[in-house]
């Protein structure tokens, strides 16, 4: 049984213990698929540019099917209390739901106004993404759902952009995490054996080759969880959107080194104004940026040395000037580092925790994850490829 026809049954299981059991056919289910960030690392919400691909037969299956109890019903899998919640159709806000449920709230708010309808609803969810490890199981969730919604309500004039950009909505106004595009981009987009090149400004995107025969993408899960929801992350956002005002233009996706080194190495210059760090915070932005049109080209010539080495510079940017590692997570790239056949590694995902990402050529595989095993006995690892985005179907 496959990964994704086992999470099914898991699935259905779920929401036939749960709910009165369906008659057959009745059920619909929808799926979204975590994500890595290959590089370009919280450069989304500066308007720059990042390079994500899908995770293969990993991510979130949501089941559910209609109803008459002007209610949306859900249950989740997941490890946490409590892990049912009802909200009543027409209740506007979110205080006293779970936190997982915000998600879902949202998701069936956001769809309700751009579909022009009101949403009743019985739904089951699972995952075999980790969660709060920095593969993007919150926006797995939410396109899942939306996905869902798409085909159990018949609605098919909702275009992808508007699709994500609802999903992303769901996530600001209802988890209170401001969160950029690219999670909700890619759950819905994704394809086999395909990064993604994406512009956030312009959402306009480049599908680039990534199945290089010779090469696999190993994920590992430190087990520190992050929380996006908390205070850093929103912290290193409004930093960048200061400084950016500071310099007089509306993101620092707009700004080059050379102009941000001039700025902030003025003798005399007063910066009392900005956040404290605004230099380095800024610093990792615009040269990350630059560092994923590198990588771009770097995949699109097949300069994998040269794409290994801006991994490895985008881990210590993210290190030491958007400091958003960890120790568990600076110690695995430190390994894979030190790996003979690993062409490069970093964290991946909004840090404080999560995943590291390490391409490694295909028999280095096996000393790679023998070395992360022992010498980071806290994480797990697997391997993986480029897969494909959201869809839906019936049961």
């Amino acid at each position: 049984m496959s990964d994704l026809s086992a999470l099914q049954e898991k699935t259905v299981t779920l929401f036939n213990t749960t709910y009165e059991s369906p008659t057959s056919g009745s059920l619909t289910a929808g799926y979204a698929p975590g994500r890595v960030n290959l590089i370009g690392e919280h450069t989304d919400y500066n308007n720059g540019y990042v390079f994500p691909m899908a995770l293969s037969d990993m991510g979130t299956i949501a089941v559910g099917r209609k109803t008459e109890k002007q209610e949306i019903n859900m249950v989740t899998s997941a490890e946490v209390t409590p892990n049912r919640f009802s909200y009543k159709c027409g209740r506007s806000g979110v205080e006293g739901v779970p936190q997982w449920a915000r998600y879902v709230v949202g998701v069936v708010k956001c769809f309700e106004e751009v579909a022009s309808l009101t949403v009743s609803v019985d739904l089951a969810l699972s995952s075999n993404l980790p969660m709060g490890a920095g593969l993007s199981s919150s926006a797995s969730l939410e396109v899942a759902v939306f996905s869902l919604l798409e085909r159990l309500y018949n609605i098919t004039n909702i275009s992808k952009i508007d699709k994500i950009k609802a999903c992303q909505k769901a996530e600001h106004k209802f988890a209170n995490v401001p969160c950029g595009i690219m999670d909700q981009f890619i759950a819905t987009l994704g394809d086999v054996d395909h990064a993604f090149f994406i512009n956030c400004q312009t959402n306009e995107f480049e599908k680039v080759p990534f199945g290089e025969k010779t090469l696999l993408l190993v994920v590992t899960d430190t087990h520190k969880k992050h929380e996006l929801a908390g205070g850093e992350y929103a912290k290193r956002r409004a930093t960048c959107e200061a400084v950016a005002k500071s310099l007089g233009v509306p993101s620092l996706g707009e700004v080059h080194i050379d102009q941000l080194i001039k700025y902030f190495c003025k003798p005399g210059s007063d910066y009392s104004h900005l956040p404290d760090k605004s230099y380095p915070r800024s610093r990792h932005v615009v040269t990350e940026i630059a560092r994923a049109l590198k990588a771009k080209e770097c995949l699109v010539s097949g300069d994998i040395t040269l794409f290994g080495q801006l991994m490895n510079q985008s881990h210590k940017s993210l290190a030491d000037d958007y400091q958003v590692t960890c120790p568990e997570l600076d110690e695995v790239v430190r390994v894979a580092w030190g790996t003979e056949g690993v062409v490069g590694s970093r964290m991946t995902g909004g840090g404080f925790g999560g995943c590291a990402i390490t391409l490694v050529k295909r028999d280095a595989e096996k000393v790679l994850l023998d070395r992360l095993n022992k010498l980071c006995p806290y994480s797990s690892s697997f391997s993986t490829t480029a897969g494909s985005g959201a869809y839906s179907w019936d049961i």
